[in-house]
């Protein structure tokens, strides 16, 4: 349990630090970083895969399963949307926004389970959507500029989780798949910025080289130390502590790059915090419900 928890918080707070390492490449176009982090990704994954007996059959397995590689495709899909709209919004100073998508994503999640899977909800899981429903719809109304970022970030987070419940594949060498399967066009928006001399790689400095290069350890890092601390957790656990991974971007936006938070920002997000409440506290309610059934078997 606490191994788990070790694992897990690293995860997180690697996640939760995501924009201090991307802003250390504000200056590169989002759609260069995007590329490199996907082209980099690849390299680290395959040492992972290479090493843990387990990855390494389910890669190979996936490989031969055209339905698996069928889902895997989408995913890639919305995981690069995700990460690639998360470049942009620290390269243009919304990393307070695209916080709340992080934050709104549980809850995304948990309506994709009413309409997609027709899960059933509680009254508790209900009035948390509803809150957080109208955080999002006040935050929308009230600012000056739509918040699409923040709304893509949680969509495309949300969506991914949901449709990685229709894959077998586990999550390092599911992104592996992932990666491989859309590398080969980054690979070529790489060329193409190289040889009509806009890329950024290779053409300024030494640190932006390495900042570029890294990019693939840092992204699969946090994934590795969240798979790993989350198979020995309950997924209760593992979800409630999620939550610090938002609150850090949130938080470093807010006071480290001095990002505007106003009134009308703070009323909307607080709806969200408050369904983030309300269904935490569902999460708790129902994992004490199963615990002595647990010990009575």
């Amino acid at each position: 349990m606490n191994k788990g928890i070790i694992l897990i918080l690293l995860g997180y707070v690697g996640w939760g630090l995501f924009p201090l390492y991307w802003a250390l490449v504000k200056h590169v176009p989002a759609f260069e970083v995007l590329s490199h982090r996907m082209l980099w990704s690849v390299p680290v994954l395959i040492l992972f895969v290479v090493l843990i007996t387990s990855w390494r059959s389910d890669f190979f397995s996936t490989l031969k399963n055209k339905r698996e590689l069928g889902w895997l495709l989408l995913t890639s899909i919305l995981i690069t949307i995700n990460w690639g709209v998360y470049v942009y919004a620290v390269n243009n100073d919304r990393v307070v926004e695209a916080s709340m998508g992080y934050f709104l994503s549980p809850l995304l999640h948990v309506l994709g389970g009413l309409v997609i899977f027709k899960e059933q909800l509680g009254p508790l899981r209900k009035l948390a959507i509803t809150f957080a429903t109208l955080g999002v719809l006040y935050y929308i109304f009230s600012v000056e500029v739509f918040p699409w970022i923040g709304l893509v970030v949680g969509f495309s987070f949300a969506a991914y989780g949901i449709l990685r419940k229709f894959i077998k594949t586990s999550a390092v060498p599911g992104l592996l798949v992932e990666t491989l399967l859309l590398v080969p066009l980054s690979l070529g928006y790489l060329v193409y910025i190289e040889i009509s001399g806009e890329a950024v790689f290779l053409n300024l400095d030494l640190n932006t080289d390495i900042f570029l290069g890294l990019a693939g350890l840092v992204t699969v890092v946090p994934l590795v130390l969240f798979t790993a601390g989350a198979r020995l957790l309950p997924m209760t656990t593992s979800g409630i502590l999620f939550y610090i991974t938002p609150t850090m971007q949130f938080l470093i936006g807010a006071f480290i790059f001095k990002e505007t938070v106003n009134t009308d920002q703070l009323i909307g997000f607080s709806g969200i915090w408050i369904g983030l409440v309300l269904y935490t506290f569902s999460l708790l309610s129902r994992q004490a419900k199963i615990e002595p059934n647990r010990e009575s078997t």
